[in-house]
């Protein structure tokens, strides 16, 4: 009953199994994975033969204390009214579902409930997971969690109310980023005879440098640009048309994903 499940073996879960076991989080005997997939619990058992393989998600629920639900929005319902029945409401049930809130979540299950949203960075142990407690989780079970999910990078509560636009910055930013570095080394490619390829290596490597940057020195943005961007340079000149064009770029763009959001929540 102390064991952690995780009900679905697709991307997200296989990356939380990886990373839980990997880390030393949880040890083999600590987990059980159920997949309605019977291809991904035979890719599961391949992958750690030592892990516990539910053949229902009702024989996971009968089993684990904390039930982690790594499938897709649209299948929460359908599990949930699968597993209820089996529980005895001290279960702990995680949430990896975007648009599914806690009000959903506690209106099907009468226990503690807990939305979690990781990001895809969380593969390398690198990024912040954000953990959004319902009103029935207690300290101890809040402290499970987060420390199941610290093992794949940082943690950070967060407010149902701020939950969305966190996630637009923590799950969503790393396909945003990645899309403003592949911009970036294509503009330069173009002005120049720099081979895309390199070019893109350069962005790449820039940007992780940047970020490490400000990390470890804990300097705002602002006081980097005043270091590199002397009056009248080179840098100063990019800033000044990043400054120009940006803020409408970014706002149309956050009003979109914003939007998008409220159509998956509805979903």
């Amino acid at each position: 009953m102390d064991c952690a499940g995780v009900i679905g073996y697709g991307h997200m879960g296989r990356m939380l199994v990886k990373g839980f076991l990997s880390s030393g989080a949880l040890c083999p005997g600590e987990i059980v994975v159920a997949s309605r997939s019977r291809e991904s619990r035979d890719i599961c058992a391949g992958a750690w033969p030592r892990i516990s393989i539910a053949e229902t998600n009702r024989e996971l629920a009968r089993r684990c204390r904390t039930i982690i639900l790594a499938v897709r929005p649209q299948e929460i319902r359908e599990v949930l009214c699968e597993i209820v029945p089996v529980l005895s409401r001290g279960e702990h049930l995680v949430s990896l579902a975007a648009g599914v809130s806690l009000e959903d979540l506690e209106g099907l299950y009468p226990g503690p409930v807990t939305r979690v949203i990781p990001t895809v960075t969380s593969a390398i142990g690198k990024g912040t997971t954000l953990v959004c407690h319902g009103r029935r989780v207690g300290k101890d079970d809040a402290r499970r969690v987060e420390g199941l999910f610290s093992s794949i990078g940082n943690v950070m509560r967060v407010g149902e109310a701020d939950l969305t636009a966190a996630t637009l910055l923590s799950s969503c930013g790393p396909g945003l980023l990645a899309a403003i570095i592949e911009e970036l080394a294509g503009a330069a490619a173009r002005a120049s005879e720099l081979p895309p390829d390199r070019a893109l290596v350069l962005a790449t490597e820039m940007v992780a440098a940047t970020a490490a940057y400000l990390r470890e020195t804990g300097k705002a943005p602002g006081d980097l640009i005043g270091e590199v961007a002397t009056g009248g340079g080179v840098t100063e000149a990019g800033v000044e048309g990043l400054r120009e064009r940006l803020p409408g770029v970014f706002d149309e763009v956050v009003a979109a994903m914003l939007e998008r959001c409220g159509a998956v929540g509805r979903s």
